[in-house]
């Protein structure tokens, strides 16, 4: 049996070089606007079930770097340029020009179709703090096309 199609999109979590990669298929490119969509409406489960995998292999403890929290309230952000989120794996942390923290590359992140989520800290209208995983296009530091807020993944509660 030969699989013949005309068009192939493959996605591969940025998160680490052994992740896994999801393969879509298609012979028209409705038929791929379909399919985007719909692996787009499972990608929390789907990067859900990816982690869950990468734990099983997991022998060893991870170890971080420890960091010192500041406890001096900053009274101004500045507004930052976009640019993309870097791939180093390395632990980065944003304040937007609202007063949200936004932290890249924590480890445990889960993953979205645009790569690792971004913990998102603020204040609500309601003045109650809270976190949250957020599409990478959400953050201050996206750089690739703006994606309409519906399209963006849903946020995964912290």
């Amino acid at each position: 049996m030969t699989e013949e199609w005309k068009l192939q999109v493959s996605i591969k979590s940025s998160a680490s070089k052994d992740a896994d990669m999801i393969n879509i298929r298609a012979n028209t490119a409705d038929e791929l606007s379909v399919l985007l969509e719909g692996i787009g409406d499972y990608s929390t489960q789907i990067a859900a079930t990816s982690k869950k995998i990468a734990q099983a292999y997991t022998v060893l403890p991870l170890s971080t770097t420890s960091s010192t929290t500041s406890t001096t309230q900053v009274q101004s952000y500045p507004t930052i340029q976009v640019s993309a989120a870097s791939d180093t794996g390395v632990e980065e942390t944003v304040h937007d020009r609202y007063g949200n923290v936004w932290v890249y590359n924590k480890p445990g992140a889960p993953t979205c179709v645009r790569g690792i989520m971004v913990l998102k800290s603020a204040i609500s209208k309601e003045g109650k703090p809270y976190k949250c995983w957020s599409d990478p296009a959400a953050g201050p530091r996206w750089s690739g096309a703006r994606i309409p807020k519906e399209q963006h993944a849903p946020v995964v509660w912290a």
